[in-house]
C-alpha cells in the first residue's frame, strides 16, 4: 500500500489543472459541450471515452445521491462503476478507488472546471479515499470489462456541506490508467432549495407525415410524454404533431375517407410514406396520452413546424411566412383541455436572440421569449446566480420577459439521453443546485432548464432524474407559471447577445424564399378544388413545406435541396390530375367558326380552372374563356370562338390556371391549320351551281310547258268531218299544215 499511496502522491504533484479551490464569481458556463462528444470529458463530468488512457471508466451506480453521517440509510456512499478495456496492450495489477475532496466546492465555475479537467489531472486539497478494490481479476485484456464495486464512509468526507469532487479512478503499478469523474454532495440541512423549471420540446422535427411522426413517437416522444409524469413538467408542442395524429385518427375511422386531390398513388413514393394500421393505432393512442397529460401542466404552443425565426427575420418574406405558420396552428390545440396553452411565447433556436429577431418576434404577437444566460449574461460583478427571469427593453418604448435557461444545468441535462452517462447527469445537477443555493441560503432562486430539441432520453430515466434531484432537498421543482410570476431584478444581465456560430447556424434566406415559392403553388391550387373539407394532400403539402423551416433543419442544411425537389414533384403529381387534351391539328376553313377544347379532372374532387389560350401568330384571334367547373373524375368539352385573320399554320398555347393566377401544369400546344378562303371557294361553287341549276330548271320547264299546249287535244264541232289524222297514234309534225 505504502508504493500505492506514493506513487499517487507523485502523481498528484504534477498534475496540470488540478488546483479548483480559487473562489470565482458562481456564474453560468459560456460554454456549452455536445452531448455525446468524445472527447477526455463531458459536461456531466466524467471522461466517459478517454483519449489518452487505456481504460474507460462508466458509473452505473452511486448511492445516495446525498449522504448524511447521521442518518444510517446514508451513511456510507456506494459507487458501482464497469471498466472497459479501449487500449492495445493487457494491463495487469488492477485496483480501484474512490476518492473525494473533503471541503465542498465554493463557485459553480470549479463544477464546470473539474468536469472538463485532464486525465491526469488529480484532486490537490485534503481527500478522503476508500480502499484499494481489485478490478475483476486484477487482469484485463483488449476488449475485456469488469465492474467493481468501491465504498465510502460519510463520516471520513468531513462536516463540510456542500457538492464535493470525487473520482473513481483505476490504476496498475505505473499509475493511473483510468478515471470517472464525478460529485458527492452532502444532505442540505435547513437551506430553502433551488426552485428548477423543466421546458421539454415535443417538436416533429424534419419529418411531419404520419409514418415519420410515428417514427418518432417511438423514439422521441413517446418516452418524453411517459416520462413526464411530474405536472410540474412544462412543454413546448409543435403543433404539426396533433395536427397530423388527428388527420390519422380522422382517416383510419369508420367514415373518415374525405375527398382527396390525389388522382393515383405516386408510383415513386416510398412505402414508408404512409402509415400501416399499427403506426395509426400507435398514433391515436399516443394523442391520447398527450392530451390527458396536457390538461395538468403549462404547455407552450409554437408556430407550425418550429419554424427557425432567426432564418425569418433576415427573409423579405419572413413576416408573411411566420404567419403562415401561425394560421396553420389554428385548431391543432383544440384536443388538450386544461388552462390552455400559451401561444405568447417565442422559442428560438439555441435560445438566442438579438435586439433585432426580439423586435421581429415582439411584432408579430410575443410578449414572452426563451433564451439563455449566454444570450443574457450575468454581470461579471454578481457573486451568484440570478434567477432566470428578466425583462428585455426594446426600441419604442416595448419590452419582452425572458425566460433565461442556465446553459450549463441545460447541457448537461442533454446528456442524460445516453445511458452511461444517467448518474453523472444526476449527480452533477444536484451538485449544481447545491452550491447555487449556498451562494444565498435564504434567498431561493428560480432556474430554468431547457432540454434540446433533439432530446431523447428513456422514460425511466427521465422521470428517475426529475424524481432524484427533488429528493436530493437541494432543489425544488416549480411550474413555468411559478417562474414568470417571479420578481425579476431591474439589471444584472448583458443586452442581448448571439455567439457568432449560432447566428452562422441559421437557414438560409434563399432557402426561406424557394419555401415560400412552394407554398404558394400549394395554396393557389387548393383555391381551384371545389371541397367543402380542406384536401387531406394538399394539407399534407403545406405542412411539409413549413416543416422546411423549421429549427431541426440546422445542420442538415446539404439535405435541403433534395427536401425540396421532393416537395415539388408531390406538388406537381397534385396537380397533375387536370390537363388537356392535346389531340390533333385542327382545321379551320371558315373565318368565324369554333375551337373545341377538352379539359379532363383525374381527382376526387370538382375543380374550377380559368382556360387561357394565346395564339403565337396573329392569323387568329380567340374570344376570351369563361371560367370552367369540371366535375370530378371527369371530361368536359369547351367550344372557344375564333376568327380567322390570315392562312396558315398557327401554334396556340394552351395553359390551365387557378383562379388564384398560377399555372396548374406545363402549357400544351394546340396546332392549327387556317384556311379561311375556302370558304369563299365553297361559297362560289355552291353558288354557281345553285344558279345554274336554277336557270336549267326554268329553260326546262319553259320548253315543257310549250309542248302541253301545243299537244293538247281541241274540241270537235258537231257535224265536222273527224280528221284520220286524229286517229293516229304518231302525233302530227308541227311544221306541216293538217291535211
Amino acid at each position: 500500500m505504502t508504493g500505492r499511496v506514493t506513487r499517487r502522491g507523485l502523481l498528484t504533484g504534477l498534475a496540470t489543472g488540478g488546483a479548483l479551490t480559487a473562489a470565482v464569481p458562481a456564474r453560468a458556463s459560456s460554454t456549452r459541450p455536445t452531448a455525446g462528444a468524445t472527447s477526455t470529458a463531458t459536461s456531466t463530468g466524467s471522461s466517459t471515452t478517454s483519449t489518452s488512457l487505456p481504460l474507460r471508466v462508466v458509473l452505473l451506480e452511486l448511492t445516495p445521491s446525498t449522504y448524511a453521517a447521521d442518518d444510517p440509510a446514508r451513511a456510507t456512499v456506494v459507487v458501482r462503476a464497469r471498466v472497459e478495456h479501449r487500449g492495445s496492450v493487457p494491463l495487469t495489477s488492477l485496483t480501484a478507488r474512490l476518492v473525494t475532496q473533503r471541503s465542498p466546492v465554493v463557485a459553480r465555475s470549479n463544477l464546470d472546471t473539474w468536469a472538463g479537467a485532464s486525465d491526469r489531472a488529480s484532486i490537490t486539497r485534503s481527500s478522503a479515499s476508500s480502499d484499494d478494490v481489485v478490478v475483476g481479476s486484477g487482469t484485463l485484456r483488449p476488449g475485456e470489462s469488469a465492474e467493481v464495486l468501491t465504498t465510502l464512509p460519510a463520516a471520513s468526507i468531513g462536516a463540510g456541506v456542500g457538492a464535493h469532487l470525487a473520482a473513481v479512478e483505476v490504476s496498475d503499478d505505473s499509475g493511473r490508467v483510468g478515471v470517472a469523474r464525478t460529485f458527492l454532495v452532502s444532505a442540505p440541512g435547513s437551506v430553502s432549495p433551488t426552485p428548477l423549471t423543466l421546458l421539454l420540446p415535443l417538436v416533429a422535427g424534419r419529418d411531419v407525415s404520419a409514418a415519420g411522426l410515428s417514427t418518432a413517437v417511438g423514439q422521441r416522444l413517446g418516452p418524453l410524454v411517459e416520462g413526464s409524469a411530474d405536472p410540474r413538467v412544462a412543454w413546448a408542442l409543435d403543433p404539426a404533431l396533433t395536427a397530423t395524429a388527428a388527420s390519422v385518427r380522422a382517416a383510419t375511422q369508420p367514415g373518415g375517407d374525405a375527398p382527396t386531390a390525389s388522382a393515383s398513388p405516386d408510383p415513386t413514393a416510398s412505402s414508408s410514406a404512409r402509415p400501416s394500421a399499427e403506426q395509426a393505432e400507435l398514433l391515436s393512442q399516443w394523442l391520447d396520452r398527450l392530451a390527458a397529460a396536457a390538461a395538468v401542466r403549462d404547455v407552450v404552443g409554437l408556430p407550425f413546424g418550429d419554424p427557425d425565426l432567426e432564418a425569418l427575420s433576415r427573409a423579405p418574406s419572413g413576416p408573411e411566412l411566420l404567419g403562415r405558420a401561425t394560421t396553420a396552428a389554428a385548431g391543432a390545440f383544440d384536443g388538450l383541455t386544461g388552462d390552455g396553452v400559451r401561444t405568447d411565447v417565442a422559442w428560438p433556436a439555441d435560445e438566442a436572440a438579438d435586439e433585432d429577431l426580439l423586435g421581429f418576434c415582439a411584432e408579430r404577437g410575443a410578449s414572452t421569449v426563451v433564451l439563455d444566460d449566454r444570450c443574457l449574461v450575468p454581470d461579471r460583478d454578481l457573486t451568484f446566480t440570478p434567477v432566470g427571469r428578466a425583462t428585455v427593453e426594446l426600441p419604442r418604448g416595448r419590452s419582452l420577459v425572458a425566460l433565461v435557461a442556465d446553459a450549463t444545468m441545460s447541457s448537461v441535462l442533454a446528456d442524460v439521453a445516453d445511458p452511461d452517462q444517467a448518474v453523472l447527469v444526476r449527480q452533477r445537477l444536484v451538485a449544481e443546485a447545491a452550491t447555487t443555493t449556498l451562494q444565498r441560503p435564504s434567498d431561493p432562486r428560480g432556474q430554468l432548464l431547457v432540454a434540446p430539441r433533439s432530446f431523447a432520453p428513456t422514460a425511466s430515466a427521465l422521470s428517475g432524474l426529475v424524481a432524484d434531484l427533488e429528493a436530493s432537498g437541494w432543489a425544488l421543482w416549480q411550474p413555468l407559471t411559478g417562474l414568470l410570476g417571479t420578481t425579476a431584478p431591474d439589471d444584472g444581465r448583458s443586452d442581448p447577445q448571439v455567439p457568432t456560430a449560432t447566428a452562422r447556424a441559421a437557414l438560409p434566406p434563399r432557402h426561406v424564399e424557394d419555401v415560400e415559392r412552394q407554398l404558394d403553388a400549394v395554396d393557389d391550387f387548393r383555391s381551384a378544388l371545389q371541397a367543402s373539407t380542406p384536401d387531406a394532400d394538399l394539407l399534407s403539402q403545406q405542412r411539409a413545406a413549413l416543416a422546411l423551416l423549421g429549427v431541426s433543419w440546422r445542420g442538415h442544411t446539404d439535405e435541403l435541396p433534395q427536401a425540396r425537389a421532393a416537395l415539388a414533384r408531390a406538388v406537381e403529381l397534385l396537380t397533375a390530375g387536370v390537363g388537356i387534351v392535346t389531340g390533333s391539328v385542327r382545321n379551320l376553313a371558315a373565318e368565324r367558326s369554333e375551337l373545341p377544347i377538352t379539359v379532363v379532372n383525374e381527382l376526387d374532387v370538382p375543380v374550377v380552372v380559368d382556360l387561357v389560350l394565346r395564339p403565337r401568330t396573329p392569323r387568329v384571334q380567340l374570344d376570351t374563356v369563361p371560367r370552367q367547373t369540371v366535375p370530378a373524375r371527369s371530361q368536359q368539352r369547351v367550344a372557344v370562338p375564333v376568327r380567322a385573320l390570315a392562312n396558315g399554320s398557327v401554334v396556340v398555347d394552351a395553359q390551365l390556371r387557378t383562379p388564384a393566377g398560377s399555372p396548374i401544369g406545363p402549357a400544351v400546344d394546340i396546332r392549327l391549320n387556317v384556311r379561311a378562303d375556302v370558304e369563299n371557294w365553297i361559297t362560289a361553287v355552291v353558288g354557281g351551281g345553285a344558279a345554274g341549276l336554277l336557270v336549267l330548271g326554268v329553260v326546262r320547264a319553259f320548253r315543257k310547258g310549250n309542248r302541253r299546249v301545243d299537244a293538247a287535244e281541241h274540241p270537235v264541232e258537231p257535224g265536222a268531218p273527224t280528221s284520220p289524222a286524229r286517229e293516229s297514234s304518231a302525233p302530227a309534225d308541227p311544221g306541216q299544215p293538217a291535211q
